[in-house]
């Protein structure tokens, strides 16, 4: 008999709502198979069954919120009972070993709300977040009455909608401002982006430190590797992979740290900031620095589309964050430590700027990296071999190892 465990969701995530369950009691499930769905703040995921089996017992419904690594239901064999001692033992907090296979994957959300609440699709649902709309306002026009994103559409542009109050997608309210002024309340993900981002200037040291790459090189010699192999990697690609190889390296800066302690973490799991429409997701490239070049180019840019979906890959906990503002030609920025790592990496845009070539005047394409650590648990000196590393990575790259490509 195994439990199926709420999974951890993100980090600094508590619970998740159970908002769907694709199986019934009794029936069987084969391993990899989705059995229910559940919701964080910013996505939507299935938790899959770890074995072939029987669900022998649902122990929270549709609407419940469970706290992470607490049990759900129980699989079995075929004919297996449930013991009472087991279903007492219900809320009891899993073992850790059990918490830490269980496989996560990801889907949309489900059609209907739980509670007796307004069924609605995931796209109706996610509009009405983003624009501050309380569903239950809303008539659904689908089938069963189902509340699809034309009605929400068709809602923002109805008198009704243009009230004195509006809906926060928490479910309270927000006094509308002087006229003419437009009141956009906080959806729960920017509530919960500026308390992180709050947390992390109040409480983590920031340091900063810059360093100018020479890109011309690389330039080059990725627009070469693209036309060769049919590929489009990106100035970030290259950065995140030469990042990676660094921090093998400089290993104090691929960890968690909070006021009393630091761990160096084993695995080095790259995230990238992505911007959506909500505030900033970080899904993860794990085991970037195993990875090759045209891996991470996929990786980055499939997660990147998952995420403005609101879709995040939950398994591997980020270790070192890489952020980029070069797309849209700002030079050089300050980033915010996105807890609990201890450093983050800015990159800025590739700009042609006089440098000295030996003993020669010549433009070249320079790129500005800022490093913010958290100096509870970084040095200056650390900082900066972290940052020469990834310097050389990219500046040496006409000649990368076999494990780059």
């Amino acid at each position: 008999m195994k439990p199926v465990i709420m999974p951890q969701i993100g980090q600094d995530i508590p619970a998740g709502k159970i908002v769907q369950w694709l199986k019934e009691e009794g029936e069987g499930v084969r391993k990899g198979e989705a059995i229910l769905v559940v919701e964080s703040e910013k996505a939507s995921f299935e938790v899959e069954a770890e074995a072939d089996g029987v669900l022998l017992r649902i122990l929270h419904k549709v609407g419940d919120e469970v706290e992470i690594l607490k049990p759900v239901a129980y699989l079995g064999g075929p004919g297996e009972a449930l013991a009472e001692e087991a279903a007492a033992a219900a809320p009891a907090e899993a073992r850790p070993a059990e918490t830490q296979t269980v496989p996560v994957s990801f889907a949309p959300a489900p059609s209907a709300e739980a509670g007796g609440k307004a069924p609605a699709s995931p796209a109706a649902r996610r509009l009405a977040r983003e624009k501050g709309l309380d569903l239950a306002r809303i008539k659904g026009k689908g089938p069963g009455g189902r509340i699809t994103e034309q009605d929400v559409l068709a809602a923002l542009t109805a008198p009704a909608m243009t009230a004195p109050q509006y809906a926060t997608p928490d479910g309270a309210s927000a006094p509308a401002g002087p006229a003419g002024d437009t009141v956009v309340p906080y959806g729960r993900m920017r509530k919960r982006l500026a308390a992180r981002l709050a947390a992390s200037t109040q409480t983590i040291p920031h340091f900063y430190l810059s360093l100018d790459v020479d890109m011309t090189e690389a330039q080059a010699w990725r627009r070469k590797f693209n036309e060769r192999h049919g590929v489009h990697v990106t100035v970030t690609d290259l950065v995140v992979k030469a990042t990676a190889a660094a921090l093998r390296n400089v290993p104090r800066l691929n960890a968690h740290a909070d006021a009393d302690r630091m761990v160096l973490k084993a695995g080095i799991h790259v995230g990238v900031a992505v911007a959506v429409e909500e505030g900033l997701l970080v899904p993860v490239i794990p085991d970037a620095d195993k990875k090759s070049l045209r891996e991470i180019a996929d990786l980055v840019r499939t997660s990147a589309e998952a995420a403005r979906r609101g879709i995040v890959n939950p398994s591997a906990p980020g270790t070192f964050t890489v952020t980029s503002l070069g797309m849209f030609g700002v030079g050089a920025f300050l980033p915010i430590i996105n807890p609990p790592e201890v450093a983050i990496l800015a990159v800025g845009a590739i700009q042609p700027r006089p440098a000295a070539v030996g003993r020669e005047l010549a433009v070249r394409d320079v790129m500005t990296l800022t490093l913010a650590c958290d100096h509870r648990a970084v040095d200056g000196a650390e900082a900066a071999a972290l940052l020469g590393e990834i310097k050389r990575n990219l500046e040496e790259i006409q000649n990368p190892s076999a494990a780059w490509i």
